[in-house]
């Protein structure tokens, strides 16, 4: 089993995303600005760019995901595919259904309901 390790790379990225999640928001603002300016100044070639501007960050907008995404990209799959993590989960279920059992039985007991 490979360990996936969170580097200070990809916690920098985590925390970016946020940030570029707001330039692209920003940078779809300026667009449209840019295609009203255009509109009312005639101009076809700032009309084209601002609409490809708008047109991308848009796009760019929607498949970036979220800082929060991100860390669950990173995180969950490490956590999910830990044998160690697994082997504690199965440990607390024999333990549930064991002290379930238990109980079961001594509260059967005490209203004398248990055949043994």
């Amino acid at each position: 089993m490979s360990m996936i390790e969170i580097t200070a790379s990809d916690i920098f990225w985590i925390g970016a995303m946020d940030k570029i999640e707001i330039g692209l928001i920003v940078m779809f603002l300026f667009a449209l600005f840019l295609v009203f300016m255009a509109v009312d100044s005639s101009s076809v070639a700032i009309f084209l760019f601002a609409l490809l501007l708008g047109i991308f960050s848009m796009t760019a907008w929607v498949f970036i995901p979220s800082s929060k995404t991100l860390a669950a990209m990173k995180v969950l799959p490490a956590i999910v595919n830990n044998q160690r993590i697994q082997g504690v989960a199965e440990n607390a279920l024999e333990l549930t259904e064991r002290f379930l059992k238990e109980h079961l039985e001594s509260q059967l007991d005490k209203k004398g309901l248990h055949n043994d």
